[in-house]
């Protein structure tokens, strides 16, 4: 009986071995990862986004792993060079790049992404089957590409002669015409804006005959942006004033332009009084409105205004319209490419002064958050611009 265990025992163990061969020359099942997301700046130092590839341990045998790129809010062809292959990884081997072009350009456009996907691994495995890594283009370029379609205002008016205008030629913000005003204003220029106001050429330059004003989103929920005034420089009481323009429109955007009393360091807001030429809620791309603001002090402020809609699916980011007060003695009309959409006379002021007989200078802005728009969310899209092609006084 002894002899028999022997025998079974023995040949237990050599079939044992057969089966499970010599496990010190086991290949290994090495974990497969990236290291790393990409994100930087589009330049010509950041042609190419490397992602790092690596095994958790050496393979005493070939690894490899199929790739793929796909849109995230990037697009292939035009933001990236879209890719796909597969990374072989030779035994020993334990680290692999995936390189992926970008397309550089100078054109002002939100940050984007991509991603990397990697598939179909052999003599390895992806954790949770699946391995991602994101690019990020970050975007500090200045150009735009806008259309030169939209309404163009008359060049005369009967009775009346072109006495200032700004066409916004050349290569520089023409001092004789604006300054800024900048920072954070008290309480958010008295309204929660959340927007720094700087002068900074990122945030207001020339290019191509327009004024750009460009808000930008420089870290999580702060925000640079400009705001250009003519106050002591360029002052108007009355006419028929026009300025050309393309609108930013989103979640928390509050493009203007306006006017104040040139005597408002000394009479104070809304003493001064305010007209605004254009106003829009980021939220309402098809409305802008026109408004007027006054009272001897906060506690006595009146206003009154009216807003006009474009037809269905129109938005003012589409193309340029124009937006125009017929300012005379006693008397605003407000009008869009146009055509009238609100009046406000001496007569309506409710007990107040009226103030809009007196000399009134420009502001130009775009402002991020505040009590009227609300503030930007995820739908929100950073860099935002308004192009103004020009501003122009004829009396």
């Amino acid at each position: 009986m002894k002899n028999i265990a022997t025998f079974i025992a023995t040949l237990f163990l050599l079939t044992g071995c057969e089966s499970c061969g010599d496990s010190g020359n086991e290949p290994l099942n090495s974990e497969i990862k990236f290291l790393n997301d990409r994100s930087a700046y589009e330049n010509e130092s950041n042609s190419d986004f490397d992602f790092t590839i690596k095994l958790d341990a050496p393979n005493t045998d070939v690894v490899t792993v199929d790739y793929y790129t796909e849109d995230i809010s990037a697009s292939a062809g035009q933001d990236y060079i879209s890719s796909n292959g597969t990374v072989l990884f030779s035994p020993g081997e334990v680290e692999k790049m995936i390189s992926v072009a970008i397309v550089v350009d100078t054109f002002l456009e939100s940050d984007e992404q991509f991603k990397v996907v990697l598939t179909n691994p052999t003599n390895g495995y992806l954790k949770n089957n699946i391995q991602e890594a994101i690019g990020t283009i970050k975007n500090d370029d200045s150009e735009v590409e806008i259309t030169n379609e939209g309404y163009t205002s008359a060049e005369s008016y009967d009775g009346m002669q072109l006495v200032w205008s700004d066409e916004f030629e050349g290569t520089a913000i023409n001092t004789s015409n604006w300054t800024y005003d900048l920072g954070t204003g008290n309480s958010g220029w008295g309204n929660n804006e959340l927007q720094n106001y700087v002068q900074t050429p990122d945030n207001a330059y020339l290019q191509n005959d327009n004024l750009f004003i460009v808000a930008r989103e420089i870290s999580n929920g702060q925000y640079t942006s400009a705001r250009l005034k003519s106050q002591g420089l360029q002052n108007f009481t009355y006419g028929r004033i026009d300025v050309r323009a393309i609108l930013p429109i989103g979640q928390g955007l509050w493009p203007a332009i306006w006017m104040l009393g040139e005597n408002i360091d000394n009479m104070g807001w809304p003493a001064c009084g305010e007209i605004d030429i254009m106003e829009l809620v980021g939220t309402n791309p098809r409305r802008v409105h026109g408004t007027s603001h006054w009272g001897a002090n906060n506690s006595v402020h009146q206003y009154s205004g009216n807003g006009i809609s474009l037809p269905f699916p129109e938005t003012f980011a589409d193309e340029y319209h124009v937006f125009s007060i017929d300012w005379q003695e006693n008397q605003i009309t407000w009008l869009l490419d146009d055509v009238e959409f609100f009046t406000i006379n001496s007569t309506q002021m409710n007990g107040q002064a009226y103030p809009f007989n007196e000399d009134f200078f420009f502001i130009l802005n775009v402002a991020v958050g505040g009590n009227w728009p609300g503030y930007p969310d995820e739908s929100t899209l950073f860099p935002v611009y308004m192009a103004i092609d020009y501003v122009r006084v004829f009396q």
